[in-house]
């Protein structure tokens, strides 16, 4: 099955403009309270978090998915409609939870979104027999530097993951899936250029049948490089921005 990385959308005709998020109001003391939602990376959530309120700027467009980043929507986090949410849970998801959210624009409260929370990783998926490991990091004066390791096994993988201390970063490269994959949507937090996640190209035809917005679709693997830019493959199927 082939799959696709979502990310926002850059057309502002579609946006209504760029970015779509103004500011975020902060409903706690984001570093002490330990309700607060990015207190949970990677793991499952059993209470009621405490969410952040993204404010649209008035020109903006409410969109399916909504453009967001940084405290209060990290580690995969989406904040998406009623009915992406909805249509996502009647798909193949892994590891993912949603809370009813609220967004503001132009004064008021808008109820209907949902914002999603990566709390488990499908490392047994892949093939790790078939994907490469690049490990980056930066030298004595500060400048990076990236080498390619030999391949290994999912436990070791996630040994040496957990080993590493900033700035050294380990990646997965020209991704696989063995024979038993079938998910819809799932999350990869050592993947470049993964934006909101993995989607299946069944979930993604779905998606486009029923007009979600405020999403762009790129093949996983088309190097983020290779996507963006005057040359880049996006521009081809989405157009410029």
């Amino acid at each position: 099955m082939k799959y696709f990385s979502i990310h926002n959308s850059l057309d502002e005709r579609i946006t209504g403009k760029l970015p779509q998020v103004k500011e975020v109001v902060h409903n706690c003391h984001v570093w002490d309270d330990p309700n607060f939602i990015d207190r949970f990376p990677f793991k499952k959530i059993e209470t009621v978090p405490i969410l952040s309120n993204a404010v649209l700027f008035a020109e903006a467009e409410q969109t399916d998915l909504i453009e967001t980043g940084g405290i209060g929507f990290s580690y995969g986090s989406m904040l998406i409609s009623n009915r992406l949410k909805n249509l996502l849970e009647k798909h193949k998801c892994h590891g993912v939870q949603f809370f009813p959210a609220s967004l503001i624009h132009k004064n008021k409260k808008i109820e209907n979104y949902w914002q999603s929370h990566i709390y488990d990783i499908p490392y047994g998926f892949l093939d790790f027999d078939e994907i490469d490991l690049l490990l980056k990091d930066r030298d004595e004066n500060g400048k990076p530097i990236k080498r390619y390791l030999e391949r290994m096994g999912k436990d070791d993988f996630l040994n040496l993951k957990e080993s590493l201390k900033y700035p050294k970063m380990l990646f997965l490269k020209n991704l696989s899936f063995n024979e038993e994959m079938d998910l819809d949507y799932f999350f990869l937090p050592n993947m470049e250029g993964t934006g909101y996640g993995i989607v299946s190209e069944r979930l993604r035809k779905e998606m486009d049948k029923q007009n979600i917005n405020g999403i762009e679709f790129k093949p996983i693997e088309v190097e983020l490089n290779n996507w963006l830019g005057p040359h880049g493959l996006r521009k081809d199927i989405y157009g410029k921005t």
